[in-house]
């Protein structure tokens, strides 16, 4: 598990708000916006890089920048977690997705890339698909993607336990146009530790990482 730093619910800076949405039926809510994925886009097609792979790293190295995205409940304090590692879907070549969750960003990202590529071998095979699926840590954003199909805005499956916490992040098919690669990109975060202004503030730092793909895949 990620080192994580423990602040008392009383001591946290943002505890008016956090309790006051912990406690509704439905405390989560998403934005889906459209992002230039162009520079991003051609950069790792020049480098032979997976898209795929490339785009999770890019997106989670981008939110770990925002300290709320690093925020987690752990049923009676907060955490902040040192960093968030992703855990994503992949589909297997029985057509059916499964989860990859132990890829982990402590490295660069060539060796992300090295991690990844055994974890997802093993995932396509559909072996894991016979293992049961068990949340298991916090420190994570669960990320999927949609190729087939562009959408508008998405909904998410969630449950009223600890793991509603983590922030879910999806985008759709890319849409190629005079030269223009851009996808739709949501996020979905719990109002309790995520408002607003940071939840902008992510998609913003996804953006701009995206426009310089070479600072951050290397």
């Amino acid at each position: 598990m990620t080192p994580y730093k423990t602040i008392p619910v009383e001591t946290f800076i943002g505890k008016k708000h956090f309790q006051w949405f912990k406690a509704y039926r439905e405390p989560t809510y998403g934005m889906t916006t459209l992002v230039e994925i162009t520079e991003f886009y051609n950069f790792v097609k020049k480098n032979g890089y997976p898209v795929y792979l490339s785009l999770v790293y890019l997106v989670t190295k981008a939110l770990n920048e925002v300290v709320e995205f690093r925020y987690r409940y752990d049923g009676t304090d907060i955490r902040l977690y040192d960093w968030i590692d992703p855990a994503f879907t992949v589909m297997t070549n029985l057509g059916l997705y499964d989860n990859c969750d132990n890829v982990h960003l402590r490295g660069t990202f060539v060796e992300y890339l090295e991690d990844a590529a055994i974890e997802v071998a093993s995932i396509k095979s559909g072996v894991h698909l016979t293992h049961p699926q068990v949340d298991e840590r916090c420190d994570q954003f669960y990320i999927s993607s949609s190729p087939w199909i562009e959408f508008l805005a998405i909904t998410h499956p969630m449950n009223d336990t600890l793991f509603s916490y983590i922030p879910r992040i999806a985008w759709d098919k890319f849409h190629f146009e005079d030269n223009k690669v851009t996808m739709h990109l949501n996020i979905v975060v719990h109002h309790a530790l995520i408002s607003g202004k940071p939840l902008a503030d992510g998609f913003l730092k996804i953006q701009e990482f995206l426009r310089n793909p070479s600072l951050v895949l290397k």
